[in-house]
Protein backbone atom coordinates (compact mmCIF):
# COMPACT_ATOMS: atom_id res chain seq x y z
CA UNK A 1 0.00 0.00 0.00
CA UNK A 2 1.36 3.43 -1.30
CA UNK A 3 1.25 6.18 1.66
CA UNK A 4 0.22 9.43 0.73
CA UNK A 5 3.53 12.28 1.17
CA UNK A 6 3.23 14.72 3.80
CA UNK A 7 5.42 17.75 2.22
CA UNK A 8 7.51 19.36 5.12
CA UNK A 9 6.74 22.08 7.29
CA UNK A 10 8.50 24.83 5.73
CA UNK A 11 10.98 26.96 8.27
CA UNK A 12 10.04 30.38 8.65
CA UNK A 13 12.95 32.40 8.12
CA UNK A 14 14.16 35.86 10.15
CA UNK A 15 16.79 38.20 9.20
CA UNK A 16 18.53 40.13 12.01
CA UNK A 17 21.73 42.39 11.38
CA UNK A 18 25.21 41.34 12.56
CA UNK A 19 28.44 42.66 13.19
CA UNK A 20 31.66 40.20 12.01
CA UNK A 21 35.47 40.75 11.36
CA UNK A 22 38.03 43.27 12.84
CA UNK A 23 36.82 46.04 10.68
CA UNK A 24 33.39 45.40 12.56
CA UNK A 25 31.33 45.13 8.72
CA UNK A 26 27.35 44.84 9.45
CA UNK A 27 24.98 42.66 7.18
CA UNK A 28 21.77 41.56 7.05
CA UNK A 29 21.71 37.41 7.91
CA UNK A 30 18.75 34.68 7.32
CA UNK A 31 17.61 32.61 9.69
CA UNK A 32 15.57 30.09 11.10
CA UNK A 33 16.16 30.63 14.82
CA UNK A 34 13.70 33.41 16.16
CA UNK A 35 15.40 32.67 19.95
CA UNK A 36 18.42 34.70 19.21
CA UNK A 37 19.10 37.95 21.18
CA UNK A 38 20.86 41.10 20.59
CA UNK A 39 24.65 40.68 21.35
CA UNK A 40 24.52 36.93 21.05
CA UNK A 41 27.57 35.24 19.87
CA UNK A 42 27.11 33.55 16.56
CA UNK A 43 28.40 31.91 13.43
CA UNK A 44 27.82 33.48 10.08
CA UNK A 45 28.33 32.34 6.36
CA UNK A 46 29.66 35.51 4.69
CA UNK A 47 31.70 35.80 1.03
CA UNK A 48 34.64 35.45 2.98
CA UNK A 49 33.73 32.26 4.69
CA UNK A 50 32.60 31.34 8.58
CA UNK A 51 33.00 33.96 10.70
CA UNK A 52 32.17 34.85 14.21
CA UNK A 53 29.21 37.56 14.78
CA UNK A 54 27.65 39.14 17.06
CA UNK A 55 23.87 40.09 16.78
CA UNK A 56 22.59 43.42 16.87
CA UNK A 57 18.82 43.34 16.19
CA UNK A 58 16.15 40.95 17.19
CA UNK A 59 15.20 38.46 14.29
CA UNK A 60 12.15 39.42 12.60
CA UNK A 61 10.45 37.65 9.38
CA UNK A 62 12.11 38.42 6.09
CA UNK A 63 9.85 40.18 4.21
CA UNK A 64 8.29 39.05 0.85
CA UNK A 65 9.82 41.60 -0.90
CA UNK A 66 13.09 40.20 0.07
CA UNK A 67 14.86 37.75 -1.97
CA UNK A 68 16.91 35.08 1.00
CA UNK A 69 19.07 34.43 -1.39
CA UNK A 70 20.18 37.97 -1.24
CA UNK A 71 21.20 37.52 2.57
CA UNK A 72 23.99 36.01 4.37
CA UNK A 73 23.08 32.81 6.90
CA UNK A 74 23.69 32.23 10.67
CA UNK A 75 24.59 28.83 10.78
CA UNK A 76 24.34 28.63 14.13
CA UNK A 77 24.61 30.13 17.56
CA UNK A 78 28.07 30.04 19.27
CA UNK A 79 28.71 27.75 22.15
CA UNK A 80 30.91 29.15 25.01
CA UNK A 81 33.93 26.38 23.62
CA UNK A 82 33.37 28.62 19.88
CA UNK A 83 33.94 32.10 21.52
CA UNK A 84 37.27 30.85 23.65
CA UNK A 85 39.01 28.69 21.07
CA UNK A 86 38.40 32.17 18.70
CA UNK A 87 40.12 34.39 21.02
CA UNK A 88 42.70 32.04 22.11
CA UNK A 89 43.62 31.48 18.31
CA UNK A 90 43.40 35.27 17.75
CA UNK A 91 45.72 35.84 21.05
CA UNK A 92 48.19 33.15 20.15
CA UNK A 93 48.67 33.32 16.71
CA UNK A 94 47.48 37.06 15.91
CA UNK A 95 50.84 38.46 16.53
CA UNK A 96 53.30 35.88 15.28
CA UNK A 97 51.89 36.11 12.20
CA UNK A 98 52.20 39.61 12.18
CA UNK A 99 55.77 39.67 12.80
CA UNK A 100 55.97 36.54 10.48
CA UNK A 101 54.36 38.90 7.64
CA UNK A 102 56.91 41.62 8.00
CA UNK A 103 59.64 39.75 7.67
CA UNK A 104 58.46 38.43 4.43
CA UNK A 105 57.32 42.05 3.48
CA UNK A 106 61.39 43.64 4.47
CA UNK A 107 62.68 39.79 2.45
CA UNK A 108 60.65 40.98 -0.31
CA UNK A 109 61.55 44.29 -0.68
CA UNK A 110 58.09 46.02 -0.82
CA UNK A 111 56.73 49.29 0.27
CA UNK A 112 53.93 48.09 2.76
CA UNK A 113 53.19 48.11 5.96
CA UNK A 114 51.01 45.35 7.92
CA UNK A 115 48.14 46.99 10.49
CA UNK A 116 46.30 43.85 11.50
CA UNK A 117 45.65 40.26 10.51
CA UNK A 118 42.03 38.85 11.25
CA UNK A 119 41.45 35.23 11.42
CA UNK A 120 38.63 33.53 10.06
CA UNK A 121 36.70 30.98 12.21
CA UNK A 122 38.09 27.76 12.07
CA UNK A 123 41.46 29.56 10.67
CA UNK A 124 40.16 28.70 6.70
CA UNK A 125 41.47 31.94 6.25
CA UNK A 126 43.24 34.56 7.36
CA UNK A 127 42.87 38.35 6.01
CA UNK A 128 46.15 40.66 6.60
CA UNK A 129 44.90 44.47 6.53
CA UNK A 130 47.87 46.46 5.47
CA UNK A 131 48.91 50.05 3.86
CA UNK A 132 50.89 51.40 1.00
CA UNK A 133 51.04 54.77 -0.96
CA UNK A 134 50.10 52.99 -4.30
CA UNK A 135 49.72 49.90 -5.90
CA UNK A 136 51.65 47.14 -4.47
CA UNK A 137 52.27 43.23 -6.28
CA UNK A 138 52.57 41.07 -3.34
CA UNK A 139 51.18 37.94 -5.40
CA UNK A 140 54.99 36.23 -4.13
CA UNK A 141 54.28 37.56 -0.36
CA UNK A 142 50.79 35.88 -0.69
CA UNK A 143 52.72 32.32 -1.94
CA UNK A 144 55.19 32.63 0.81
CA UNK A 145 52.44 33.04 3.34
CA UNK A 146 50.04 30.66 2.20
CA UNK A 147 52.90 28.11 2.33
CA UNK A 148 54.29 28.99 6.10
CA UNK A 149 50.54 29.09 8.09
CA UNK A 150 49.30 26.38 5.01
CA UNK A 151 45.90 28.27 4.57
CA UNK A 152 44.12 30.84 2.67
CA UNK A 153 46.01 34.03 2.79
CA UNK A 154 44.13 37.44 1.81
CA UNK A 155 45.96 40.76 1.57
CA UNK A 156 43.51 43.95 1.69
CA UNK A 157 44.71 47.51 1.33
CA UNK A 158 43.60 50.01 3.30
CA UNK A 159 43.59 53.87 3.94
CA UNK A 160 44.12 56.24 7.16
CA UNK A 161 40.90 56.41 8.31
CA UNK A 162 40.39 52.05 8.02
CA UNK A 163 43.54 52.21 10.33
CA UNK A 164 42.09 54.63 12.93
CA UNK A 165 39.36 51.95 13.20
CA UNK A 166 41.21 48.63 13.08
CA UNK A 167 43.87 50.47 16.04
CA UNK A 168 42.89 53.72 17.31
CA UNK A 169 41.49 53.90 20.69
CA UNK A 170 40.09 57.21 21.70
CA UNK A 171 39.43 60.65 20.29
CA UNK A 172 39.79 64.39 21.60
CA UNK A 173 36.59 64.37 23.31
CA UNK A 174 37.57 61.02 25.39
CA UNK A 175 35.58 58.73 24.21
CA UNK A 176 36.16 55.58 21.75
CA UNK A 177 36.67 56.74 17.77
CA UNK A 178 33.39 57.10 16.26
CA UNK A 179 34.74 54.79 13.39
CA UNK A 180 35.30 52.11 16.12
CA UNK A 181 32.07 52.26 18.07
CA UNK A 182 29.15 53.21 15.59
CA UNK A 183 30.18 55.31 12.28
CA UNK A 184 30.21 52.51 9.51
CA UNK A 185 29.69 55.08 6.68
CA UNK A 186 32.70 57.00 6.63
CA UNK A 187 31.31 60.20 4.42
CA UNK A 188 33.44 63.10 2.84
CA UNK A 189 34.73 65.70 5.45
CA UNK A 190 35.51 69.63 3.80
CA UNK A 191 37.12 72.36 5.61
CA UNK A 192 33.82 74.06 5.27
CA UNK A 193 32.41 72.38 7.74
CA UNK A 194 35.11 73.44 10.42
CA UNK A 195 34.87 77.25 9.57
CA UNK A 196 31.30 77.67 9.43
CA UNK A 197 31.09 76.29 13.11
CA UNK A 198 34.08 78.66 13.93
CA UNK A 199 36.20 75.94 14.97
CA UNK A 200 40.72 76.68 15.11
CA UNK A 201 42.31 75.80 11.69
CA UNK A 202 44.97 74.07 14.23
CA UNK A 203 45.39 71.44 12.38
CA UNK A 204 46.01 69.47 15.65
CA UNK A 205 42.41 70.14 16.90
CA UNK A 206 40.48 69.26 13.82
CA UNK A 207 42.14 66.01 13.09
CA UNK A 208 41.87 62.78 14.21
CA UNK A 209 44.11 59.85 14.95
CA UNK A 210 43.60 58.63 11.29
CA UNK A 211 44.92 62.45 10.73
CA UNK A 212 42.00 63.58 8.54
CA UNK A 213 39.47 66.31 9.90
CA UNK A 214 37.44 65.02 12.39
CA UNK A 215 34.57 62.19 11.17
CA UNK A 216 32.09 64.72 14.07
CA UNK A 217 32.72 67.81 11.82
CA UNK A 218 30.04 66.88 9.85
CA UNK A 219 27.23 65.57 13.17
CA UNK A 220 25.64 69.16 12.68
CA UNK A 221 26.82 70.71 9.53
CA UNK A 222 23.36 70.80 8.34
CA UNK A 223 21.91 72.63 11.26
CA UNK A 224 24.85 75.29 11.04
CA UNK A 225 24.13 75.57 6.89
CA UNK A 226 20.40 76.00 7.28
CA UNK A 227 20.52 78.34 10.05
CA UNK A 228 23.27 80.44 8.22
CA UNK A 229 21.00 80.78 5.49
CA UNK A 230 17.84 81.94 7.78
CA UNK A 231 19.96 84.33 10.06
CA UNK A 232 21.15 87.98 8.41
CA UNK A 233 24.50 88.34 7.60
CA UNK A 234 26.81 91.19 9.20
CA UNK A 235 26.27 94.23 8.25
CA UNK A 236 22.67 94.02 7.86
CA UNK A 237 20.21 96.73 9.23
CA UNK A 238 17.64 94.65 10.94
CA UNK A 239 14.08 96.11 12.85
CA UNK A 240 13.61 93.81 15.86
CA UNK A 241 11.45 93.60 19.01
CA UNK A 242 14.28 95.40 21.11
CA UNK A 243 14.28 97.97 17.88
CA UNK A 244 16.54 98.69 15.10
CA UNK A 245 20.23 97.93 14.60
CA UNK A 246 23.02 96.36 12.85
CA UNK A 247 24.45 92.97 12.92
CA UNK A 248 27.81 92.43 13.94
CA UNK A 249 28.00 89.12 15.35
CA UNK A 250 26.05 85.44 14.33
CA UNK A 251 25.49 82.43 16.80
CA UNK A 252 24.17 79.82 14.30
CA UNK A 253 23.88 76.58 16.34
CA UNK A 254 21.37 78.91 19.26
CA UNK A 255 20.17 80.86 16.04
CA UNK A 256 21.02 84.69 17.60
CA UNK A 257 22.36 87.20 15.96
CA UNK A 258 24.41 90.31 18.11
CA UNK A 259 23.37 93.61 16.47
CA UNK A 260 23.93 97.30 18.22
CA UNK A 261 21.41 99.86 18.32
CA UNK A 262 20.71 102.59 16.67
CA UNK A 263 21.94 105.73 17.45
CA UNK A 264 23.59 103.94 20.89
CA UNK A 265 26.37 101.79 21.51
CA UNK A 266 24.46 99.43 23.12
CA UNK A 267 24.54 95.62 22.27
CA UNK A 268 21.85 93.30 22.32
CA UNK A 269 21.12 90.06 21.59
CA UNK A 270 18.21 89.11 19.38
CA UNK A 271 16.68 85.81 18.89
CA UNK A 272 15.58 84.76 15.15
CA UNK A 273 11.88 84.85 15.83
CA UNK A 274 12.17 87.97 17.14
CA UNK A 275 13.92 89.57 13.80
CA UNK A 276 10.51 90.95 12.45
CA UNK A 277 9.95 89.02 8.78
CA UNK A 278 12.37 86.37 9.47
CA UNK A 279 10.89 82.97 8.95
CA UNK A 280 9.46 80.95 12.08
CA UNK A 281 11.77 78.33 12.87
CA UNK A 282 10.41 74.33 14.01
CA UNK A 283 11.56 73.25 17.28
CA UNK A 284 13.53 69.89 15.87
CA UNK A 285 16.87 68.44 16.89
CA UNK A 286 17.10 70.39 20.31
CA UNK A 287 16.13 73.28 18.63
CA UNK A 288 17.06 73.09 15.47
CA UNK A 289 14.36 73.43 13.18
CA UNK A 290 13.79 73.96 9.35
CA UNK A 291 11.25 76.56 8.58
CA UNK A 292 11.69 75.44 4.87
CA UNK A 293 9.56 72.56 5.37
CA UNK A 294 6.55 75.04 6.39
CA UNK A 295 7.34 76.99 2.99
CA UNK A 296 7.04 74.16 0.70
CA UNK A 297 10.81 73.97 -0.25
CA UNK A 298 11.88 71.22 1.52
CA UNK A 299 12.71 67.81 -0.12
CA UNK A 300 10.93 66.43 -3.06
CA UNK A 301 8.66 63.52 -2.17
CA UNK A 302 9.00 60.41 -4.44
CA UNK A 303 6.28 59.87 -7.04
CA UNK A 304 4.69 56.43 -6.55
CA UNK A 305 4.22 54.27 -9.63
CA UNK A 306 2.34 55.71 -12.60
CA UNK A 307 -1.29 54.10 -13.27
CA UNK A 308 -4.48 55.52 -14.64
CA UNK A 309 -6.41 55.65 -11.58
CA UNK A 310 -5.27 54.71 -7.98
CA UNK A 311 -5.08 51.23 -6.96
CA UNK A 312 -4.52 48.74 -3.75
CA UNK A 313 -0.91 47.33 -4.34
CA UNK A 314 -0.01 44.88 -1.87
CA UNK A 315 3.24 45.98 0.26
CA UNK A 316 4.06 42.82 2.29
CA UNK A 317 2.25 40.52 5.12
CA UNK A 318 0.27 42.12 8.01
CA UNK A 319 3.03 40.67 10.46
CA UNK A 320 5.29 42.39 8.81
CA UNK A 321 4.47 45.42 11.14
CA UNK A 322 4.14 44.59 15.05
CA UNK A 323 1.93 46.45 17.01
CA UNK A 324 3.13 49.98 17.83
CA UNK A 325 6.10 50.02 15.11
CA UNK A 326 6.32 51.22 11.91
CA UNK A 327 8.41 50.06 8.63
CA UNK A 328 9.37 51.01 5.43
CA UNK A 329 7.90 48.65 2.88
CA UNK A 330 9.06 49.19 -0.66
CA UNK A 331 6.31 49.02 -3.88
CA UNK A 332 8.18 48.79 -7.49
CA UNK A 333 10.72 51.17 -6.20
CA UNK A 334 8.69 53.49 -4.34
CA UNK A 335 8.78 53.53 0.02
CA UNK A 336 5.89 54.53 1.89
CA UNK A 337 6.07 53.94 5.74
CA UNK A 338 3.04 51.53 7.61
CA UNK A 339 2.24 52.10 11.50
CA UNK A 340 0.45 49.42 13.32
CA UNK A 341 -1.49 51.39 15.90
CA UNK A 342 -3.31 49.01 18.33
CA UNK A 343 -3.78 46.97 15.33
CA UNK A 344 -5.22 49.53 13.02
CA UNK A 345 -3.00 50.14 10.29
CA UNK A 346 -2.04 53.66 8.74
CA UNK A 347 0.41 54.32 5.69
CA UNK A 348 2.10 57.95 4.80
CA UNK A 349 5.23 58.85 2.80
CA UNK A 350 8.39 57.65 4.10
CA UNK A 351 10.31 60.68 3.42
CA UNK A 352 10.20 63.46 6.27
CA UNK A 353 9.34 66.90 4.68
CA UNK A 354 12.25 68.42 7.12
CA UNK A 355 15.27 66.42 5.88
CA UNK A 356 13.92 63.54 3.99
CA UNK A 357 14.51 61.33 7.07
CA UNK A 358 12.82 57.77 6.90
CA UNK A 359 9.66 57.90 9.14
CA UNK A 360 8.65 54.60 9.01
CA UNK A 361 12.07 54.02 10.95
CA UNK A 362 11.40 56.10 13.74
CA UNK A 363 10.13 55.34 17.09
CA UNK A 364 5.76 55.41 17.21
CA UNK A 365 4.64 56.55 20.50
CA UNK A 366 0.57 55.60 19.78
CA UNK A 367 -0.34 57.26 16.54
CA UNK A 368 2.83 59.78 16.89
CA UNK A 369 5.75 58.90 14.73
CA UNK A 370 9.48 60.91 15.73
CA UNK A 371 11.93 61.43 12.41
CA UNK A 372 14.79 59.52 13.52
CA UNK A 373 17.26 62.11 11.54
CA UNK A 374 15.59 65.59 13.20
CA UNK A 375 12.88 64.42 15.81
CA UNK A 376 9.96 66.02 14.02
CA UNK A 377 7.11 64.42 15.33
CA UNK A 378 4.00 63.93 12.94
CA UNK A 379 0.21 62.03 13.78
CA UNK A 380 0.20 59.28 11.25
CA UNK A 381 -3.39 59.30 11.53
CA UNK A 382 -3.79 63.08 10.31
CA UNK A 383 -0.66 63.62 8.91
CA UNK A 384 -0.45 66.59 10.67
CA UNK A 385 3.17 67.41 12.19
CA UNK A 386 2.56 68.32 16.39
CA UNK A 387 4.54 71.60 16.05
CA UNK A 388 3.89 72.66 12.87
CA UNK A 389 0.31 72.37 11.90
CA UNK A 390 0.94 73.66 8.07
CA UNK A 391 3.18 70.95 7.39
CA UNK A 392 1.27 67.79 6.61
CA UNK A 393 2.38 64.02 4.96
CA UNK A 394 0.82 62.82 2.46
CA UNK A 395 -1.57 59.60 3.43
CA UNK A 396 -2.26 56.92 1.72
CA UNK A 397 -5.50 54.28 1.83
CA UNK A 398 -4.68 51.29 3.72
CA UNK A 399 -6.19 47.52 3.91
CA UNK A 400 -5.74 43.88 5.35
CA UNK A 401 -6.95 41.06 3.62
CA UNK A 402 -6.00 37.86 5.01
CA UNK A 403 -2.24 37.97 6.17
CA UNK A 404 -1.84 40.65 3.44
CA UNK A 405 -1.41 44.29 3.45
CA UNK A 406 -2.02 46.63 1.13
CA UNK A 407 -1.81 50.36 0.24
CA UNK A 408 -3.86 52.46 -2.40
CA UNK A 409 -1.12 53.95 -4.48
Amino acid sequence: MIQDLQPAAQKTLFSATVRYGKMAYTGKFKTDRAELRRMDKCIVRTDRGREMGTVLTVPEPVPDATLPDSLGEILRKASADDVNNYARVDKEHRLREMETAKQFIRKLNLAMKVVEVDHLFGGERVVIYFMADGRVDFRELVRQLAHEFRTRIELKQIGARDQARLVGDVGHCGLDLCCRSHLKELGGITMDMAKIQKHTADPSKITGRCGKLLCCLRYEYVAYVEARDLLPPRGTRVQTLRGAGLVVDQNLLLREVTIIKEGTEERAIVKLDEIAGAPKSAPGCSGCGSPKAAGGTGPEEEEPPPTEAPVFRRVGRAADVPPGQGRVLDVEGFTVAVYNVGGRYYATQNRCPHAGGPLGEGELDGAVVTCPLHQWRFDVASGECTHQPVVKLKRYEVKVEGQDLYVKL
